[in-house]
């Protein structure tokens, strides 16, 4: 049976927020994140991380190069249908700072 990332929020007894994915090396990756980052980057790492590994269901230590390149490529495709585009860059999806800021989660 393959991991199915969990995003469960939580706050410590001190009243920090805690964030686990259910995997015993990414769940002390985020607590290495909560530790030095804001509450709000910890969620967004977190959160990218379930996006990525639900994506790409592998073990994190299974992870190559290139699952993360697939991964880029399938954030490149249309989302809502190939006339959609961005209105910013007129290209189709996901803005390159969210693809930026998921790869930056994932590639430590």
């Amino acid at each position: 049976m393959a991991w199915q990332p969990e995003l469960v929020r939580r706050v410590d007894a001190a009243g920090n927020p805690t964030a686990s994915l259910g995997h015993a090396l990414v769940d002390d990756y985020l607590e290495f994140v909560a530790a030095r980052c804001w509450p709000n980057t910890l969620l967004a790492t977190a959160y990218d991380l379930k996006v990525f590994f639900s994506a790409v269901p592998k073990e994190p230590s299974d992870v190559v190069a290139a699952d993360t390149f697939a991964f880029i490529t399938a954030h490149k495709k249309p989302r809502r249908g190939p006339k959609v585009v961005r209105l910013e860059d007129g290209e189709a999806g996901l803005s390159a700072r969210t693809i930026k800021r998921r790869l930056a989660s994932v590639c430590v």
